[in-house]
């Protein structure tokens, strides 16, 4: 298992990285948005689908057996093995030609998360992790911050793109607004998780949450020491439903408590 599993990250780094190198040919450069599913908050470009597509042909030609679940197609469905794949996350950002989004590549089996890889190819940074052997950035191992309670945290969040869920956000936010130190919201809440991990934030919140999102940042923060379940404090896995909050494990169990306030 462990070879299989380096194998995996190594073919995900891979990945990532060309993706990472195909959408700075468009970054800050002319590219047509397309409007999905009629909601004008979500959006793609051209290099959302060629990162795809780039992504799928070198995870089928290594592991050409594994179920694939992508953003921007169809999944491959058949296998307990599952890749997880947002090719861009934070299109807004990256359309508007700024500089946070990422791409995040993940697999699981079944439930259980194996493997993350996160780049974001503007800040060169590679966030990678393998279950049980820790989580590293650039190939340096990593670890959530010390803060020890929510006075001192930095919160970050994404609103999402629909209205029931930003209402959550906004009523999260200001039940927060006095208790936490202060906000981020940065528009890709894989990265932002990430970040977490590095120790950069203490918290991230996603009122409802998608499994290519999450799954590789959901991993990166467990191996960094932190948590990430969803909003009533339940264990996240690539099904869950209920929403995401990753965090500091110092102050966890104190957020999903507030969180509760917030939202009843």
């Amino acid at each position: 298992m462990s070879e299989f599993l380096s194998q995996a990250e190594a073919v995900a780094t891979q990945a990532a990285r060309e993706a990472g190198k195909l959408a700075l040919k468009y970054f800050r450069h002319d590219i047509a948005v397309e409007v999905k599913e009629g909601n004008p908050r979500n959006v793609v470009t051209a290099a959302d689908k060629e990162a795809d597509s780039l992504i799928r042909k070198l995870l089928q030609e290594k592991f050409p057996d594994h179920s694939i679940v992508t953003e921007e197609d169809k999944p491959k469905k058949g296998s307990e093995y599952v890749w997880y794949v947002d090719p861009i996350d934070g299109t807004t950002n990256f359309s508007r030609g700024a500089s946070y989004f990422c791409t995040s590549i993940a697999l699981a089996k079944e439930s259980e998360l194996l493997v993350g890889v996160v780049y974001s190819p503007v800040f060169s940074e590679l966030y990678t992790a393998i279950r049980g052997k820790g989580a590293f950035l650039n190939g340096k191992r990593i670890r959530v911050s010390g803060t020890a309670n929510l006075s001192q945290a930095v919160f970050s969040c994404d609103l999402g793109y629909n209205s029931p869920e930003r209402e959550s956000t906004l009523k999260v936010l200001r039940h927060l607004e006095p208790i936490v130190r202060g906000f981020r919201m940065k528009g890709s809440g894989a990265l932002a998780s990430c970040e977490l991990a590095a120790g950069r934030a203490d918290c991230h919140m996603d009122a409802k949450s998608t499994h290519w999102d999450y799954a590789a940042a959901a991993l990166i923060v467990r191996e960094a020491g932190g948590k990430a379940t969803d909003l009533q404090g339940n264990e996240w896995k690539p099904d869950s439903k209920a929403g995401y909050i990753a965090g500091n494990a110092r102050f966890h169990g104190k957020l999903i408590d507030e969180l509760r306030a917030a939202l009843k």
